[in-house]
């Protein structure tokens, strides 16, 4: 049997009565908290790729190179904020120019995407079984080149109406711009979307947006569920994300 996690209210507990996903149509969606279900909105990064241990591969590679090489701790900070390079470079006070130093990790990362980067267990099947029964659009931290590249090794273009890069925002995660802009493209109130995440940042912006939020945390990252307050449910693996699971949400 598999343990689902669902936190509510700050507290956790375990569901014993795991059920797969079973596709079926659903016309209208389903109902979180009185509301109903219309658009489910996709991180990338960490969740349906696993990509952070090459994006922190290739930014070490790049700050070492420059003589500021990123311990795990720097990487782990990175993400918990959802810090650019340019924020990073100017916390920290180090002499290097944001724009050469982007260009120089952004050959090495498209490299290892091509050559290394994989889809994380039971990514495909729940973007699969989503598709038809919602809306769905990808919201992502990551650069818009570097989110076609992923998604288009994976063929998973035609399952998103919109891709959406928060580096084209006044403000990244933990910020609610990317979730705002997305409901706006969509043409949907913001409550009447669903976050899937895997980051505290995410996790903010999304509340901070007015949304319902999953978190299936990155394991990369080594967060315990209980580190997720406020979370609507927080799972293991994306298997566990089920249609009842989605059904019985409370914010």
């Amino acid at each position: 049997m598999i343990h689902q996690w669902v936190i509510i209210g700050g507290q956790s507990s375990i569901n014993e009565s795991y059920h797969p996903l079973q596709p079926h149509k659903l016309q209208e969606g389903l109902c979180y908290n009185g509301v109903m279900i219309k658009v489910i909105i996709f991180d990338l990064d960490g969740l349906l790729v696993d990509s952070q241990p090459l994006q922190y591969q290739a930014y070490h590679q790049v700050f070492t190179n420059h003589g500021f090489p990123l311990t795990p701790a720097d990487w782990q900070e990175w993400i918990d904020h959802s810090y650019s390079a340019q924020q990073w470079i100017q916390k920290n006070n180090l002499s290097l120019a944001a724009d050469s130093l982007r260009a120089e990790k952004k050959t090495i990362y498209e490299q290892l995407i091509r050559d290394e980067l994989k889809l994380k267990p039971g990514a495909k099947t729940l973007v699969n079984t989503l598709y038809g029964q919602y809306r769905l659009c990808l919201a992502s931290s990551s650069r818009l080149e570097s989110i076609e590249l992923i998604i288009d090794k994976f063929d998973l273009r035609p399952k998103f109406e919109h891709l959406i890069s928060d580096t084209e925002m006044v403000n990244g995660k933990p910020h609610p711009d990317i979730f705002l802009k997305t409901a706006q493209v969509m043409q949907v109130e913001p409550v009447d979307c669903l976050v899937i995440e895997d980051s505290l940042a995410g996790l903010r912006a999304a509340k901070a947006a007015d949304m319902a939020c999953i978190i299936c945390p990155d394991t990369f990252s080594n967060l315990e569920p209980a580190k997720f307050t406020g979370a609507a449910a927080v799972v293991r693996h994306l298997d566990e994300i089920t249609f009842t699971l989605i059904n019985s949400l409370g914010k």
